[in-house]
């Protein structure tokens, strides 16, 4: 991703402001104060929202008002051209995101752009200051090399602040030994309250026999239902064994009993469930009766007045403070404005009846802005006529120069006569030549050398003319001319002629002398033609310049405006417009004291209404200053009366409550008691038991009757002695019968002796200390046990992080650290080969001659080098997955004269692949990077016509 352009909407000092970012390294210049940060606070924000007010970030809202925001227009090697815009909006901005094909989206969308990245992610990675690599020499060897770590391993940063922070969190909690941590002081608490208890125990000496006898009564109970389990499991195989008589007579007896016992129903297991009733009635009725006296024990309170106007008030307290804030403000900006409009006008000599008699107008400062644009231009045009006019006579004395060094190299009048008379003597020449040939050679060959002469003078007129030559144009024509007139006037043999003859004896073999001489001549001439032709053309763009005298409408129209507003003519410029600045002020300031004025009046009415208002809600007199804390005194009062109170009817109601509920259980018990002693037609309990043995008694019957029914046809062991009679069976039976009446009658016992130890057990408890004792033990537990969770969570947190690192560094740091030492290589000029981590967990930096140093033992400036090495490394790997800008903020200010160039070659290594965006104060710095677009971030301000 590479950010092309910003415009910026409106961010800190910073408003209606442009940049476009065109190479791939920008840096940023300007001193302090000019604005850096916020350029670089606006990429951040832009990209990943506005922080909340309440934080610790800064939001950077213009201070003038307008509108707060901007746009980065970026292009993505994955999305194309994408244009992000955040203004006010939410707590975050509301963003807009544009895209190359016509979409558009919003935050989801630029989390997609931004790969899902955070603000803290990205500024861990791909933004980092100079006041991270001065805190490098402060930290010890492990904080250093977990510092290295984060930067070579993404995330690791984010991981090893929560760890130092649980260490901190887990120190405050617990500490062996220590007495101000919580859990220690909780560990405390509960000894002494433990303490207290035993003594409350020691108190109750009845409370401990009777939950023994309780224990012992329950166990008895389960005793006693498991031998009634045995002696009915031991009838059964006597029953089973009476069946082993002769079968017909046992079925006959068993039918004569069934026959007696008549027509019996009875509810399923209905023997136990009136046992369960019964016992449950009991603990109810007992209940029942120690909740009433509760009730009755409870003090009678009176309900507090109602403290509904106070809590209003207070509730608006806010409103209160506000209300005094803005009187003391608007007070405090009264004297403020009183006291500028003094000096101002002071400085200005006027009175303030003079001052506001002036017409700074929004019209007579636009027509002033007006004609001052005017004059600029006006001045502007006559700077450019004059060095427009000095630059001509300088190319024109130049010229001159070059004139008077050419014409020193002028051909003498022999070479220029000689170059004038050689084109007639070379066709002479040519024909010389001709006729002699044609006199030595015999007749059959005049013919050969006319077309041989036409040929050379082909040849000859078509390299001048290739080489621009009109010589030897004019010779390869003559030689033509002379081929044609030889072949019809050939001559005879020995009748050459003087004029010919002299001819070859004055040029004959001088052709390349005399064509020199020619070329160099005409070539001088063509060249001083140029030159004359120069210094005509600058010497008139001299007199063009020079013409009449140049106007000064602008001036004498500024000069007038000046005089109309009652102004010097002669004042400058500059102090025009702070005197217009000045008088507005005043007129201002005039406005917002009689406005003032007003609103400290409506506010003070409003502090007596408030005033009075609280005096009602509390029947007395208050002074304003102690207004708040008064009311919350009242209030503090009022809410412990009503406490007091609601605790009451809360127990009262929670007494009522429970008292309603029990009698509602024990009337359902009741309907459920009824219902079994309807179902088996009994009057009461005791008549329900009988019934219930009667069922038994008949089911048992039935259940012989059927065994006997089955075992007609087939007999299984039965397991009693082998000697019994007959007779034995009834006796055993009826032994057993006993037995379980006995158990019976026990038990009944047991559960009444229970009901009355439990009901004794529940009134000891019922101490209100011993409860509200036991309660605070409780809840200190609780307390200590939640430390106790949270400390163990932190423990096993740092467990954790522990183990994320050692995976980061096996998985993650070994890629990047291969290149980082690279880096590294190169940053320190080769004095180190690399980067590594030994056995222990730390970093090294190998030397070139093998030696092994600890990163704490380096240079702060070779630790800066390492440091940047990782980071560096660590962005070039995410290139595919993460391809952001890499932001700096004045990280090479530590750096010598070598380091500072052997970083800034890596940079320009790689800055083919990824955009550097760099921030400083430092002047030399852009002398050092030559090769960057440079924006001074000073220039970016509004300024005095914008």
């Amino acid at each position: 991703m590479k950010i092309e352009k910003m415009i910026i909407y409106g961010f800190g000092k910073h408003e209606n402001r442009t940049i476009d970012l065109q190479d791939q390294m920008a840096l940023f210049y300007g001193p302090n104060e000019a604005g850096k940060t916020t350029m670089q606070q606006f990429i951040v924000q832009i990209l990943f929202g506005f922080p909340s007010r309440k934080g610790a970030q800064l939001r950077y809202e213009p201070k003038n008002g307008g509108k707060y925001g901007g746009q980065l227009h970026v292009t993505d090697p994955q999305y194309g051209e994408v244009v992000i815009e955040r203004i006010k909006g939410k707590s975050a901005g509301d963003v807009t995101v544009w895209f190359a094909d016509g979409r558009r989206g919003a935050e989801a969308e630029l989390k997609q752009l931004l790969r899902n990245y955070d603000r803290s992610s990205f500024e861990a990675i791909f933004s980092f200051s100079i006041h991270e690599l001065q805190g490098l020499d402060a930290l010890s060897e492990t904080e250093l090399s977990r510092t290295l770590l984060a930067s070579g391993t993404t995330g690791i940063d984010a991981v090893t602040r929560l760890e130092s922070q649980l260490e901190k969190e887990m120190s405050l909690l617990f500490k062996k030994g220590g007495r101000n941590p919580e859990m220690n002081m909780r560990a405390e608490e509960l000894r002494d309250i433990e303490g207290q208890l035993k003594e409350y125990k020691q108190r109750t000496e009845l409370y401990s026999p009777y939950l023994e006898r309780l224990q012992e009564i329950h166990v008895r109970l389960t005793s006693i239902e498991a031998e009634e389990t045995e002696a009915e499991q031991e009838l059964k195989k006597i029953s089973k064994w009476q069946q082993a008589a002769p079968l017909i007579a046992d079925q006959h007896a068993l039918t004569e009993q069934l026959n007696k016992l008549g027509q019996v129903q009875f509810p399923l297991d209905g023997k136990r469930q009136m046992d369960r009733l019964i016992d449950k009635l009991s603990e109810a009725k007992a209940a029942v009766d120690h909740l009433t006296q509760q009730l009755n024990s409870l003090p009678p309170i009176e309900r507090a007045d109602p403290a509904v106007e106070l809590e209003n008030l207070l509730n608006r307290e806010s409103d209160w403070h506000h209300l005094s804030r803005q009187l003391n403000d608007k007070r405090e900006e009264r004297l403020k404005l009183s006291e500028s409009r003094e000096e101002t006008l002071a400085l200005l000599g006027l009175s303030e009846q003079q001052a506001m008699a002036i017409d700074v107008s929004l019209s007579n400062e636009e027509q002033l802005l007006k004609r001052l644009q005017e004059l600029d231009v006006e001045e502007e045009d006559e700077r450019f006529r004059l060095r427009n006019r000095q630059d001509a006579k300088d190319r024109l004395s130049q010229t001159e120069k070059e004139l008077t060094a050419f014409l020193a190299g002028e051909p003498t009048g022999k070479d220029r006569l000689a170059a004038e008379e050689w084109p007639a003597i070379s066709a002479e020449l040519a024909e010389a030549k001709a006729a002699e040939k044609f006199q030595t050679n015999n007749g059959g060959n005049n013919r050969m050398v006319n077309y041989a002469l036409i040929v050379l003078g082909l040849i000859i007129a078509g390299y001048g003319m290739s080489q621009s030559m009109v010589l030897l144009i004019v010779a390869g024509l003559a030689a033509i001319g002379a081929a044609a007139w030889l072949f019809f006037n050939t001559a005879k043999p020995g009748e050459l002629s003087g004029r010919y003859q002299t001819v070859l004896k004055n040029y004959a073999g001088k052709e390349s002398e005399y064509q020199t001489i020619t070329k160099k001549v005409a070539e001088f001439d063509h060249q001083l033609d140029g030159l004359m032709a120069k210094r005509d053309a600058i010497k008139n763009e001299i007199a063009t310049y020079s013409i009449g005298d140049f106007q000064r409408p602008a001036k004498a129209a500024y000069q007038k405006m000046l005089q109309n507003i009652g102004l010097q003519p002669d004042t400058s410029r500059t102090m025009v417009l702070e005197l217009f600045e000045k008088l507005r002020n005043v007129h201002a300031g005039h406005a917002r004291l009689q406005r003032l004025k007003h609103e400290i009046g409506l506010l003070e009415d409003q502090q007596q209404g408030w005033l009075k208002k609280a005096e009602v809600a509390c029947g007395k007199e208050l002074a304003i200053s102690e207004l708040m804390p008064s009311l919350r005194s009242e209030l503090s009062l009022r809410r412990q009366q009503q406490e007091k109170y609601a605790k009451i009817k809360e127990q009262q109601s929670t007494l009522q409550q429970e008292s309603s509920r029990l009698a509602a259980f024990q009337q359902q018990l009741e309907n459920e008691q009824q219902v079994l002693l309807d179902y088996a037609q009994a009057k009461d309990a005791f008549d329900f038991y009988g019934a219930a043995d009667a069922w038994e008694r008949k089911q048992q019957l039935e259940k012989e009757m059927n065994l006997v029914s089955g075992q007609l046809k087939t007999m299984d062991e039965i397991d009693l002695p082998k000697e019994w009679q007959p007779d034995d069976a009834p006796l055993a039976v009826s032994r057993l019968e006993e037995h379980l009446a006995a158990l019976k009658t026990e038990r009944n016992g047991l559960l009444a002796e229970q009901a009355d130890k439990q009901q004794v057990t529940r009134n000891l408890l019922s101490d209100s200390s011993y409860e509200e004792k036991l309660q605070l033990f409780e809840e200190k537990k609780a307390e200590f046990a939640d430390l106790a969770k949270q400390w163990s969570i932190n423990k096993a947190i740092i467990e954790a992080v522990n183990r994320t690192m050692n995976e980061l560094k096996e998985k993650k740091l070994p890629a990047v650290l291969t290149q980082a030492q690279h880096y590294f290589n190169k940053l320190t000029a080769g004095a180190y080969h690399g980067l590594t981590m030994n056995m222990d967990g730390y970093f090294e930096a190998e030397r070139k001659d093998g030696i092994y140093f600890q990163i704490a033992e380096l240079s702060q400036a070779t630790k800066e080098q390492a440091y940047l090495a990782l980071r560096l490394s660590l962005a070039v790997s995410m290139k595919e997955s993460h391809p952001f800008p890499l932001i700096m903020d004045d990280a090479f200010v530590h750096f010598d004269r070598s380091r500072l160039q052997q970083m800034i070659n890596l940079v320009t290594e790689l800055q083919k692949d990824h955009q550097f965006i760099y921030f400083t104060c430092h002047e030399g710095m852009q002398e050092a990077w030559p090769n960057a677009q440079i924006i001074k971030v000073a220039n970016t301000e509004r300024s005095v016509h914008s």
